[in-house]
């Protein structure tokens, strides 16, 4: 894969218009039940939505919400296409949407086996189809509400400072999200590669079986399925980031609104094997190729742990010479000072994916597992 020098993308900058969206979204309610809910706080809400037709309901209200809002994100996209070729602008700054999306496909192909086994596993878990979900339903299923007793805000800030890590705890967020937060520190700031890398390692941990096993003393019978559910959701992410960058690609190429949203939530769709609602078309890119970034990030993370557990093991946070590594990489300006820090010349997403694939449990056993049954009916998983 390529490398690249990072730099702001100072041409596409709207700090106007960021502050005025900021503005609206923060005074944007979704009524709920007589409960005026703030818009940033919805997803979050309905990923807590046990009742399925309740979460359909609040999931088209905040539907209704994102198209109340997109006209100013019209607004910031029509600023974004009359700076300039923005993809053409990435990759004058050394960091090719187009080139790095061709080199994604063959992570897709290996990807998509596992993601869909795991995914038709956790719908089955919750009386879902595949076929049969929507966007709430997996942000129901990642909310990881069966693992929040291992999670109180306490212990998870106690694990987190045991070995240097932490930070003030997000409103919004509790269980699992919570210990992710404390353990990358916070939200990385923009434009420091090494420190991202750094922040998205050490976020990893929240789902490795070492950790919670020690830190937080999950049970060991516990530990496989949490580690499962995590390592799943890492994978998730990553589709959905892969997606993102296919469909940016399609967004900043032309201006018909019609087929931007028809683009969005087929390709987002199909790579998480869930219904996207159209409306969020513009709220799912809130910067020009923010999740190429997202996805350079979390596979040099993978690279940054591979190469710490081959030369400390898997407890390498406990390590005087991984800590070294860390530093080293922490300290790094570019992805260019990264890899060669790590001794890799290009980006590799293999790692991240062994990392991903050894934690998912019976994932090589792929559309022939054994049946699950549930009131939606028997299938094989």
């Amino acid at each position: 894969m390529t490398t690249r020098t990072p730099a702001r993308r100072t041409p596409f900058a709207t700090p106007e218009l960021d502050a005025e969206i900021d503005a609206l979204r923060g005074a944007t309610i979704v009524m709920w039940r007589g409960e005026g809910l703030p818009f940033a706080r919805v997803p979050e809400r309905i990923g807590r939505t046990d009742d399925r037709d309740a979460r359909d309901l609040l999931y088209g209200s905040y539907a209704e919400a994102l198209e109340a809002l997109n006209p100013i994100l019209e607004r910031r996209l029509a600023a974004w296409l009359a700076a300039g070729d923005v993809a053409g602008t990435a990759a004058a700054e050394g960091s090719d949407p187009r080139a790095f999306d061709a080199e994604l496909e063959r992570f897709s192909q290996v990807a998509e086996t596992p993601y869909y086994a795991a995914l038709r596993r956790y719908l089955a878990q919750v009386d879902i189809e595949q076929g049969d979900a929507s966007e709430a339903d997996i942000w129901y299923v990642t909310s990881g509400s069966a693992w929040r007793q291992w999670f109180g805000a306490r212990d998870v800030e106690r694990a987190a400072q045991a070995i240097g890590r932490g930070a003030p705890k997000p409103s919004a967020a509790d269980g699992w999200l919570v210990a992710e937060h404390e353990l990358a520190g916070g939200r990385p700031q923009p434009g420091l590669t090494g420190p991202g890398v750094v922040a998205e390692a050490y976020r990893s941990l929240a789902g490795a079986p070492e950790w919670v096993g020690d830190a937080l003393a999950m049970t060991v019978g516990d530990v496989p399925a949490y580690v499962d559910f995590a390592a799943f959701v890492r994978l998730w992410r990553m589709r959905r980031d892969v997606a993102l960058l296919t469909y940016e690609l399609r967004l900043f190429s032309g201006d018909d609104s019609a087929l931007q949203r028809a683009y969005y939530s087929g390709i987002v769709g199909h790579a998480t094997g869930v219904a996207i609602a159209e409306a969020g078309y513009l709220e799912a890119v809130d910067r020009p190729f923010a999740s190429g970034e997202r996805l350079r990030t979390a596979i040099m993370a993978g690279m940054l742990i591979e190469s710490l557990e081959r030369r400390a093991g898997t407890s390498w946070w406990r390590s005087a010479e991984a800590a070294a590594v860390v530093d080293a990489v922490g300290a790094a300006k570019t992805e260019a000072d990264v890899l060669a820090e790590l001794g890799y010349d290009a980006l590799d997403w293999r790692p991240v994916m062994r990392q991903i694939r050894t934690r998912l449990i019976g994932e090589m056993s792929g559309y022939g597992g054994p049946n699950i049954t549930t009131r939606a009916g028997t299938r094989k998983v």
